[in-house]
């Protein structure tokens, strides 16, 4: 971390001053920070980031991302600067113009970043509502604010859609070893409930034990890892409703963890899977 900060540093003396137009946008830590109007070199630290950048068609503005940000597509091809660590030299090259992360979860590469004199900007939206707010925020940083307006709309609409009552006893495992779940409190918990699923687990994302999820009984598991041989020989799967009636469905991961418009596919997959009559 060091020898990031150090290397932002120096980096920063090489940087010429920024010009033209800015102004100051207060983020999801509530600090104001003075943004380009609008910015034109966007570095991205996060996939949930990169992909909101996108939704709102500031694809174009994004000059590098992490080798974790692999949606869209077009978001292959953008350089990459590091991935849970920063590559210093890598970001510094690219001469951004704003840095956006989710200081929660970046705290020093944020740090690091703000202290070499980057404009960081942290988004950290929380539900589904927090999404749609979040495209709005993005769209009005990066001057698309009617992309940013539309998105938003769009994707609320098509959560309002999908919500139904309460249905089946659901079980989420996103890792093996060690068993890992989450209850209603993140973004794949919030789906589930926006499905109509009944979180047998309660809180966030969290580690159990297998006796807690024999105990719980599902009627539906949701499999997103892909550590998915084996899973008949633990100890009283047979017993399980899920397995007696064939309930037991593997999704991708990537569709219920970030938040991003990508959440829908989730959404819409945990509604058919929970209440289809032939899912």
């Amino acid at each position: 971390m060091r020898r990031l900060a150090l290397v932002l540093l120096l980096a920063a003396c090489d940087r010429p001053p920024a010009v033209g137009p800015s102004r100051e946008r207060v983020d999801s830590r509530g600090k104001a920070v003075r943004v380009p109007d609008p910015p034109r070199r966007i570095i991205s630290l996060l996939p949930g980031a990169t992909e909101l950048l996108f939704a709102v068609g500031a694809g174009d503005q994004v000059a590098g991302v992490t080798t974790y940000c692999d949606y869209p597509e077009a978001a292959w091809s953008k350089p990459k600067i590091g991935d849970i660590v920063v590559n210093g030299e890598a970001l510094a090259a690219l001469r951004p113009d704003l840095v956006v992360t989710t200081e929660r979860l970046t705290r020093q590469s944020t740090a690091d970043l703000e202290r070499a004199g980057y404009a960081v900007f942290s988004i950290d939206p929380m539900s589904f509502e927090g999404i749609a707010e979040t495209l709005r925020l993005l769209g009005g940083l990066t001057g698309h604010a009617t992309e940013g307006t539309k998105a938003a709309d769009e994707f609320l609409a098509r959560v309002r859609a999908l919500e139904v009552p309460a249905g089946p006893k659901v079980y989420f495992e996103h890792s093996a070893d060690p068993l890992g779940t989450t209850g209603p409190e993140s973004y794949a918990g919030e789906a589930i409930r926006r499905a109509g699923g009944r979180n047998v687990f309660d809180g966030g994302w969290r580690l159990v034990d297998w006796e807690s999820v024999l105990a719980k009984d599902p009627e539906v598991i949701l499999v997103a890892h892909e550590k998915r041989e084996g899973l008949e020989r633990r100890v009283g799967w047979r017993d399980l409703k899920a397995v007696k009636s064939g309930r037991v469905h593997f999704v991708a991961k990537e569709n219920y963890v970030y938040p991003a418009p990508r959440l829908l596919r989730g959404l819409e997959e945990a509604s058919r899977l929970f209440h289809a009559k032939d899912p």
